[in-house]
């Protein structure tokens, strides 16, 4: 299942104008000359009412239940296949902050950054 996921990953990047969300994308395109890195980021607050919005929770609990094992398996999952810490900001062109920024913002300041990139040579 690996190999496809990177199979596919790699696939979509050499078709250009795509976005791969998480899935290691970050480390099985680091040589692509064209990718651009994004880690989005935001305060713990600002996640659990987004969690309560999408999945239509009413507790905080919950919210920062689902919060954190997420974050444990993703932080696990890339350990393990590409033993990384998939917060090192070291590994992105650009860490944003979404809660203090909004997404707007954030879009903005991604689509200008790919506007005057310099791709790996």
């Amino acid at each position: 299942m690996l190999q496809i996921t990177q199979h596919v990953i790699e696939e979509a990047a050499r078709g250009g104008n795509v976005v791969i969300v998480g899935r290691g994308g970050a480390y099985i395109l680091s040589k692509f000359p064209g990718a651009l890195h994004v880690f989005l980021r935001a305060a713990e607050a600002v996640r659990v009412r987004a969690i309560m919005a999408r999945f239509n929770l009413t507790s905080e609990d919950e919210a920062r239940k689902r919060m954190k094992q997420t974050d444990e398996n993703w932080t696990s999952y890339i350990k393990q296949v590409y033993g990384h810490d998939r917060n090192h900001p070291a590994h992105y062109d650009m860490v944003l902050d979404t809660g203090r920024l909004g997404y707007e913002a954030t879009v903005d300041a991604i689509l200008s950054a790919l506007k005057t990139r310099k791709p790996i040579t």
